[in-house]
């Protein structure tokens, strides 16, 4: 859990002041240009130091007027407002029916009522995520029929960069209420219970050839004949209704053991394929930043991908999560794998022997943070061949740029040390994590004979 520091704590509180920074500009300015006169007049009384000094008080009383007409236009929206909310009269819609960009963005649509914008003002927003962490501040993109000062709901869209794919819980609104010149600022907070995920998205990658397994239930024939396991990928003890040919002769004289190979069959039943993903990080690098936002990403796009890519070959695939997931209802079993996609993280808890299982084929993805050990025990235990998709995310981190480094010793500051994976030293020491791991896993699938789709 997130617990904001003394900073944050005084940056959110700042979000409230009411005083933009033009108005003390403008009233220093006012202040500056009202003495400067005042040593311009004559001395001496005369019509001409009358008449200037008559022309300077009517000047300084409209801008008086100017600020306090700047100041009821925003005051009062925000009052009726803040009345509103305390009866719990205002409803605000948040929802994510488009998607964004291949770069993390999202298109999100907003609507509030009952809300009045100033008069010649702007309505500003703000989106309170995750516990401590803010949107920018953005303004509706109104549709063409709410467009106008006198109607009591807004409603429209706004490009929001999130920085990753993965699910966001909204807490709070922020609204504020500007005037023409931004002189002030009232801002009022709209607590807002709603979620949304970040897809992910499709790239082309080599895909996997899996076999599909039998059907749960053989009540429902398919078009096509599926070849199921059978012939060099199961055996089984001979018994008195085997046929003597299919006898493996090497296995009976190494072990002494009469064993008989499972012919292929095609099976009318056979359509689904079990895709099994590993979160689990065995070498505790889930806080390190680079790994937990490019990484993440990057084994995610890849699974997705490999989800769509058997899905458009006529596959029905079964993602079987690695975690527990919040319990959601969606159309169609791929939005709902799209969901456990994006909402699924880093994790220490079940590791790839507790998720695969021992029998029948699977398809399994593991990235750079699965452990060797636990990869050399599931394939001395897998009794039918599996097939392995390695994602190296080491293949997914930005590039070191000699330029970069000398930029971040003589020019760049280091900024938040929250942040320490995109700083070259940091990216370093991740990159080298990653790949020494990445030669051991690829050690122990040579040493099993096990080839792997790696997907860089």
């Amino acid at each position: 859990m997130n617990h904001p520091t003394w900073r944050q704590r005084l940056s959110y509180f700042s979000l409230f002041v009411p005083v933009r920074l033009y108005l003390l500009l403008f009233v220093l300015a006012t202040a500056i240009a009202w003495w400067w006169l005042q040593r311009q007049l004559p001395t001496d009384p005369s019509f001409t130091g009358s008449l200037l000094q008559l022309l300077i008080k009517a000047a300084f009383s409209a801008v008086l007027l100017l600020i306090a007409f700047c100041l009821t236009t925003t005051l009062l929206p925000f009052l009726w407002l803040a009345w509103h909310i305390k009866k719990r009269r205002v409803q605000v819609n948040i929802a994510h029916a488009e998607d964004g960009d291949d770069y993390g963005g999202r298109k999100i649509t907003i609507q509030i009522q009952p809300l009045w914008q100033p008069l010649f003002g702007f309505l500003r927003y703000r989106l309170l995520y995750d516990g401590i962490k803010l949107s920018p501040k953005f303004s509706l993109v109104s549709n063409s029929q709410q467009k106008g000062w006198f109607t009591s709901q807004k409603a429209g869209w706004y490009y929001w960069p999130l920085p990753a794919i993965r699910e966001y819980d909204i807490e709070q609104m922020l609204v504020y209420f500007e005037d023409l010149f931004q002189f002030f600022s009232f801002s009022l907070r709209i607590p807002v219970k709603q979620s949304f995920y970040t897809k992910p998205r499709q790239r082309e990658q080599e895909t996997a050839m899996v076999s599909p397994q039998r059907t749960e239930q053989e009540n429902v024939r398919i078009e096509e004949l599926k070849r199921i396991e059978g012939e060099y990928i199961n055996y089984k003890n001979f018994e008195d209704n085997d046929d003597v040919r299919r006898i493996v002769w090497k296995i009976y004289a190494k072990n002494k053991e009469l064993v008989v190979r499972i012919p292929e069959i095609l099976d009318p039943y056979a359509s689904h394929i079990y895709m099994y993903t590993s979160f689990f990080d065995s070498l505790g690098m889930d806080d390190n930043y680079l790994v937990n936002t490019r990484g993440l990403d990057h084994f995610k796009i890849s699974c997705w991908s490999l989800y769509s890519q058997l899905q458009k070959a006529g596959r029905l695939v079964k993602l079987i999560p690695d975690q527990l997931l919040p319990n959601r209802n969606f159309a169609n079993a791929q939005q709902a794998t799209e969901y456990n996609l994006s909402a699924s993280n880093w994790h220490h808890e079940d590791d790839l022997l507790s998720v695969v299982p021992a029998k029948g084929h699977a398809l399994i993805c593991f990235s750079s943070l699965s452990s060797p050990q636990q990869l050399d025990q599931l394939l001395q235990r897998q009794q039918q061949k599996a097939t392995l998709v390695f994602v190296e995310l080491s293949k997914g981190m930005p590039k070191r740029r000699i330029g970069k480094w000398f930029r971040w010793i003589f020019i760049k500051p280091e900024g938040n040390f929250e942040k320490q994976g995109f700083t070259e030293i940091g990216k370093y020491s991740t990159l080298k994590q990653l790949k020494d791991n990445e030669a051991l896993l690829l050690q122990i699938l040579q040493k099993h004979g096990a080839d792997a789709l790696r997907i860089g």
